[in-house]
């Protein structure tokens, strides 16, 4: 580990040590780098796994926590991390020797990056992979916590790194060489929700939180306020299903906190709606 590193490569591991054991040589060969893992109550034993095989990488230990949060598994890794330049990479993604390089060559002061979107949905991809600065991610506030299961936490990452005006640009393929193969069970293992019924309810809750913070122009929206904006996204998903209806439709009302001049007696509201329709 480099003493002073440029990058920070940040992995996660809950019950995927199969993976880790194998990806973990590539991302502690980068120069200029440290590499954190961040053990999720994980039952493979991976703190001391990694301590015994890997001194060099960094643990961090999140303990008694049922399920898997991958926001929050991140943001854990991100808080102890040293590097000015954050790289987040799953344990099943295994990197090219020349990742820092190309990351080097293709990274400005005012971007990110991130893969390439592939033309049809992969079972297994690079999609969780992200580069980020340090002072951008702290600035839109990190991985959204709320977010779980299989609820496009990197996609919502990114759209508030675009209403924050953070350039987007993308990783050179080269930069990986494979997905570790895996199936549906091994990667929901520790999900209480199906892939699909996830990334609806996260869909909608992307599209309302997206509104709100573009319209309010505060990229960190209050916990509380986002974790009932969820539980009412998967509320209205649940009577979708029950009811077997096709099309859903959310509104959320939220303060409108911009300065208010000569009317700071009156609270005001902004209205967000989503609707939803099965094609």
């Amino acid at each position: 580990m480099a003493d002073s590193p440029r990058y920070s490569i940040i992995t996660t591991c809950k019950g995927r040590w199969h993976h880790l054991s194998e990806s973990l040589p590539q991302l502690l060969a980068q120069p200029d780098s440290e590499v954190i893992v961040v053990d999720y109550a994980c039952p493979d034993r991976t703190a001391e796994r990694v301590a015994e095989s890997h001194p060099e990488a960094r643990v961090v230990r999140v303990r008694g926590v049922e399920g898997f949060n991958a926001s929050r598994a991140r943001n854990c890794g991100a808080t102890e991390a040293l590097g000015e330049t954050l790289i987040f990479v799953d344990a099943d993604v295994i990197i090219s020797d020349r990742f820092v390089a190309l990351v080097d060559a293709t990274l400005g002061e005012g971007a990110y990056a991130k893969p390439h979107e592939p033309e049809v949905v992969l079972d297994n991809s690079y999609q969780g992979t992200c580069v980020v600065h340090r002072r951008h991610f702290d600035l839109v506030g990190g991985y959204d916590e709320v977010l779980t299961n299989y609820g496009g936490e990197d996609l919502e990452l990114y759209e508030r790194l675009a209403a924050a005006r953070v350039e987007s640009v993308f990783l050179d393929p080269a930069a990986f060489v494979r997905v570790i193969d895996h199936d549906h069970q091994d990667r929901g293992r520790y999900f209480d929700m199906s892939a699909e019924r996830g990334f609806l309810i996260g869909k909608v809750y992307r599209v309302a939180k997206d509104a709100m913070v573009r319209l309010n122009g505060q990229f960190d929206i209050d916990p509380d306020l986002r974790q009932q904006l969820y539980d009412e996204v998967a509320r209205l998903v649940g009577n979708m299903e029950r009811m077997e209806r096709k099309e859903l439709s959310l509104e959320i009302k939220f303060p409108d906190d911009k300065t208010r001049g000569l009317h700071e007696t009156w609270e005001f509201l902004r209205t967000v709606t989503v609707q939803v329709k099965l094609r």
